[in-house]
């Protein structure tokens, strides 16, 4: 799996997701309604649904992440282990203006999310003092 970076509708490849590290749920926000335009009032219904997410080993970074309204993105607990499902990544580059800096704004879509299930290998030591003796 990479980093997908959408630029002028294509999506381009990067860098391979594992270079993000460990990703931990941190907690649901707010969902996105819909709009009427001509009524000017919420339709209710859901649009996108979003979660914060905690990404790095070391040094953590906190990041809002959107799903399509059919995730099922509410059974998870706060920094549980998580999977991004096919993520894409949208790098947005606002030049400087008007005496403003430049900045770049990453904004990270996926389907879904699906729990880490991380196996722990269990460690049979080998006697090789005694043992060794015997087989010979």
């Amino acid at each position: 799996m990479v980093l997908k970076f959408k630029d002028n509708n294509n999506i381009t490849e990067a860098l391979d997701v594992s270079s993000l590290g460990a990703i931990r749920f941190s907690s649901l926000e707010d969902s996105v309604l819909g709009f009427d335009d001509e009524t000017r009032q919420s339709t209710g219904e859901i649009t996108k649904k979003r979660a914060e997410l905690v990404f790095g080993d070391k040094k953590k970074i906190s990041s809002r992440v959107t799903f399509p309204p059919t995730a099922e993105i509410e059974t998870f607990k706060w920094r549980e282990a998580v999977e991004l499902v096919n993520p894409e990544f949208h790098l947005t580059y606002i030049a400087a203006q008007d005496g403003n800096r430049e900045y770049y704004e990453l904004d990270i879509y996926a389907e879904g999310l699906k729990k880490v299930t991380v196996q722990k290998a269990v460690a049979n030591p080998t006697q090789s003092g005694e043992s060794d003796k015997n087989k010979k």
